[in-house]
């Protein structure tokens, strides 16, 4: 039953955590340019865009306290067998892997071409 709760646990925290990276995304984090930046987008405005980060932030939060409930409900017990901590242990870290991967994936993306290109610096 334990590891029953801990599998669902870590589903659960994966799927919350797969929406707070794709609401990084769609809020335009990336950090292929100088730093940590936000694209600027022409059709979406500042507060989209601190809700996007905002919910981006809380799944993230929640995928940890995720994890970590996983792990509790799934190592905890009178008679914790090595097997249990091994099927728990695997799911953890393919919960972790997909969030970590998807999160590397969303914050390389590097900013589009400008539709409005500005000349060079004293070429103008």
């Amino acid at each position: 039953m334990r590891i029953t709760g801990a599998l669902l646990l870590s589903v659960a925290a994966a799927l919350s955590g797969l929406v707070g990276v794709l609401m990084l995304g769609a809020s335009g984090l990336t950090l292929a340019g100088p730093g940590i930046t936000v694209i600027p987008y022409s059709d979406s405005d500042d507060s989209e865009r601190a809700i996007g980060l905002a919910m981006g932030a809380l799944g993230l939060g929640i995928w940890i306290i995720g994890l970590i409930g996983a792990a509790l409900v799934g190592l905890r017990g009178s008679r914790s067998g090595r097997g249990r901590r091994v099927i728990v242990g695997i799911t953890l870290a393919i919960a972790a892997a997909v969030v970590l991967a998807g999160l590397v994936a969303v914050l390389s993306v590097a900013a589009p071409a400008s539709e409005y290109p500005q000349p060079e610096w004293g070429r103008a």
